[in-house]
């Protein structure tokens, strides 16, 4: 049977997600904060905040199979607008800088330290897809009062782009109003019933 790593998928926006890989006759393991429910999903629980470089290695170690099928759906931010216009004393700008690097770790390095460490277990049929965000568009209206998370949204589409020319890749810019449609697309995904090239849907 073929194999989903979802990463962040436990809530339930991402349960859809793993509602259409198991539609599409996938096992799947869910790496996240929250468990997915739904029966037989391989839930690894994780803590975001202490979730570092080795805790990721040695979670990936211990993942035997090949993977067919990747997708991101963590997210992480720090700043706001009052980031830039409140006064902070010295120690809180300390902690706002951490925060800042650890969202940046979370959205952006990790993806790509996921996919370079399971390198071997992955083909050129491996389907990889991350949550994207219209806010992707710098034109976008209100795109400025989310600064590192537009901006954390513009590298993953890079990255999905770059990881395009040797995986199957694709992004979803979602409508969370009709999350049907978002199981019905990684369903099609999963089961070959649509191609994907570096696409966002």
């Amino acid at each position: 049977m073929k194999q989903a790593l979802l990463i962040g998928c436990g809530n339930q926006r991402g349960e859809y997600i793993i509602k259409g890989c198991i539609e599409a006759g996938y096992n799947v393991t869910n790496i996240g904060a929250s468990n997915s429910t739904i029966p037989n999903v391989t839930n690894i629980s994780i803590n975001w905040k202490k979730l570092d470089l080795v805790q990721v290695h040695k979670i990936l170690k211990n993942i035997e199979t090949d993977v067919n099928f990747i997708f991101f759906n963590q997210n992480s931010s720090s700043l706001s607008q009052d980031s830039f216009t409140r006064e902070k004393e010295t120690l809180n700008t300390w902690r706002l800088i951490k925060s800042w690097t650890n969202s940046y770790w979370l959205s952006c390095q990790m993806p790509y330290f996921i996919i370079k460490t399971l390198d071997k277990q992955l083909s050129n049929q491996t389907t990889i897809g991350w949550m994207l965000s219209s806010y992707i568009d710098s034109n976008k209206k209100g795109v400025s009062k989310f600064p590192d998370y537009s901006g954390y949204k513009f590298t993953n589409y890079l990255l999905m782009k770059n990881f395009s020319k040797h995986f199957k890749c694709f992004g979803i810019n979602p409508d969370f109003t009709n999350l049907e449609n978002m199981k019905t697309l990684i369903k099609n995904i999963c089961s070959g019933n649509k191609t994907v090239n570096g696409e966002i849907f």
